[in-house]
């Protein structure tokens, strides 16, 4: 015999479910420029004035990381690389020669994935294990996450807390992977 479910009771069991995925990719709003100033203004960095921190995501790459570095060497400018663990694992001879250069290495993940579903244990796993890679070609303890995507999920804030890294976003983004960028 089939039961019909009242619209009450299907609020019950639909209502922990939407909580459950609102508190796990909720965070990821942060990536909404005015609701990150506003509610997380320490995500995007607290800058003073005439001040830039330059920041690139993804390496590194043996082709094109050099040439980054060179272009940097020639303006006299140092900056942040977001650097995947497994892209660090794989050129550890570019990872290092940015350092060297005198360029801070921060975590970017392990890969480059997007974050839809929850699993706070693969977090957690896989930030360990990038602070680790990078920490190794660095030379010293990596101190920044920032997530692929710019999508900060509560378990993802949580791994690299736990990881002992401060997550942070930007406050300008160049879109560098668009032609006209």
């Amino acid at each position: 015999m089939r039961q019909k479910i009242s619209a009450g009771r299907a609020g019950y069991v639909a209502a922990p479910v939407a909580a459950v995925a609102l508190a796990h990719i909720g965070p990821a709003a942060t990536w909404l420029p005015g609701l990150r100033r506003r509610r997380f203004p320490g995500l995007a960095g607290q800058g003073s004035p005439g001040h830039v921190a330059l920041t690139f995501d993804d390496g590194p790459d043996p082709v094109s990381t050099p040439h980054f570095l060179d272009a940097l060497d020639g303006l006299g400018v140092r900056a942040t690389f977001f650097v995947l663990g497994e892209n660090a694992v794989r050129h550890p001879a570019v990872a290092r020669e940015l350092v060297r250069r005198g360029h801070e290495l921060a975590v970017h993940g392990w890969t480059h994935d997007r974050p839809w579903w929850p699993s706070p244990a693969r977090d957690a796993r896989e930030l360990a294990r990038a602070a680790h890679a990078v920490g190794e070609v660095a030379g010293r303890r990596p101190l920044w996450y920032r997530p692929p995507y710019g999508i900060l999920t509560s378990g993802r804030w949580a791994a690299a807390r736990r990881a002992g890294l401060r997550p942070v976003l930007w406050t300008a983004w160049g879109k560098d992977w668009r032609h006209d960028a």
